[in-house]
């Protein structure tokens, strides 16, 4: 019986003091909302190969060639999509490289630390296969809570 008194004396004192001394500082909060680069642009299909178990066909991806412009002043982002050539010996068969089009692609982009980015509008959802063929914006919001409205646009599709 001493022995558990002692330990809920050692909890109760644990549980009313604190390590942390009064009157520190605050740190300064995250200001930027600037995307700082395309992560990735892919397009993705059902492949061949089928679930043993399920019998669905597995998600396939091919990562697509981009080039970017970047412009953080006019808070624009300029992409250029290149489609890979199709390859027989992988999944990317020249049947599914044709049904790979401007409006079934998910980009993919990364942003300031601790900032958030949500669609405006009709506004594709970054990561999720959708229409990019026209140009769609986006309001980033600093950890501090400062926002920016940023247009991402696919200047070129190329097969």
């Amino acid at each position: 019986m001493k022995k558990y008194s002692y330990l809920f004396f050692i909890l109760i004192l644990t549980t009313l003091t604190s390590c942390l001394k009064s009157g520190m500082e605050d740190l300064p909060e995250f200001e930027g909302n600037d995307i700082t680069a395309v992560r990735k642009v892919e397009y993705r299909f059902k492949g061949t190969n089928t679930s043993g178990v399920s019998g669905e066909a597995y998600l396939e991806y091919q990562a697509l060639k981009h080039t970017e412009q970047l412009d953080k002043d006019a808070k624009t982002l300029d992409i250029q999509i290149t489609v890979p050539a199709s390859d027989e010996a992988t999944q990317f068969t020249a049947a599914k490289r044709a049904e790979c089009t401007i409006q079934n692609i998910a980009i993919m982009v990364s942003i300031e630390t601790a900032a958030r980015i949500v669609p405006i509008g009709d506004a594709p959802r970054l990561g999720i296969p959708e229409d990019w063929s026209k140009p769609n914006k986006y309001l980033i919001t600093a950890a501090n809570g400062n926002t920016a409205e940023w247009t991402i646009t696919v200047t070129s599709f190329t097969k």
